[in-house]
């Protein structure tokens, strides 16, 4: 389900302050510093009118140390037996592999638990571990590709409790503002497809507010496809 999948890494300069999400899109990117916190407000919307994959979300997320960030959300949707309200507790961690002034490479391992309103619903765990690479053109220009794989526990899931896939982003910066951002993750399920779309940073010189639109392509079927809609902002928390 994207509403905990996060997401998904490796700032590309230190005056690169913004977030996509925290969440539901693999990319290196952390907060500025320690103290920040990032917050956010998710839509996800049928084109086909089906209640299973409407939902609201709200997000966030504390840089905790220079290599850890940390968070939840608070997903909400209509009355769905198969996936209700939750609360989902998240980290996200950062190792640098390599640094120049041209390329950078990380991992970034990370987990989401999702712990269910409905007393009756186990809990599910999801791990996650992805390398990024991005290469620097300009100042403000970068193209990022990220990829790596997931694996997920569910005790409620018929018959397979444990299973695991592929997971992949691409982010090409257009301008200060613009950013052109794609994710895919595979497998069966709400929320698991192909999810083109745009982030418009409208604060700060690009650098804060962070509004995404996307289109998500169900890989089961397209009845399930997705209007996403978030839009965020990074504050200081703590700390001098």
């Amino acid at each position: 389900m994207k509403k905990w999948i996060f997401v998904f890494f490796v700032c590309v300069m230190q005056s690169n302050f913004a977030q996509v999400s925290f969440f539901n899109m693999p990319n290196p990117d952390m907060l500025p510093a320690v103290g920040y916190s990032y917050i956010e407000y998710d839509q996800y919307q049928s084109l086909k009118g089906t209640d299973a994959v409407n939902a609201y979300v709200a997000r966030m997320s504390v840089q905790a140390t220079p290599f850890l960030e940390v968070g939840a959300n608070l997903w909400m949707s209509k009355e769905v037996p198969a996936n209700p309200d939750k609360v989902v507790l998240a980290t996200k961690w950062r190792m640098w592999l390599y640094q120049s002034e041209k390329f950078k490479v990380s991992m970034s391992p990370g987990n989401w638990s999702s712990v269910y309103f409905d007393k009756n619903k186990s809990m599910k765990h999801i791990v996650y571990d992805f390398v990024g690479f991005t290469m620097q053109h300009t100042e403000t220009i970068y193209t990022r590709v990220m990829a790596g794989g997931y694996g997920k526990y569910w005790k409620d899931n018929p018959g397979k409790k444990f299973t695991n896939g592929f997971l992949a982003g691409f982010e090409q910066r257009l301008s200060k503002k613009l950013v052109f951002v794609t994710d895919y993750f595979q497998g069966s399920g709400e929320g698991f497809g192909l999810a083109p779309g745009f982030v418009y940073y409208a604060m700060d010189n690009g650098n804060n507010l962070p509004i995404y639109l996307a289109y998500q392509i169900d890989n089961d079927t397209r009845k399930n496809d997705l209007i996403l809609f978030e839009i965020g902002y990074t504050f200081k928390l703590f700390g001098e």
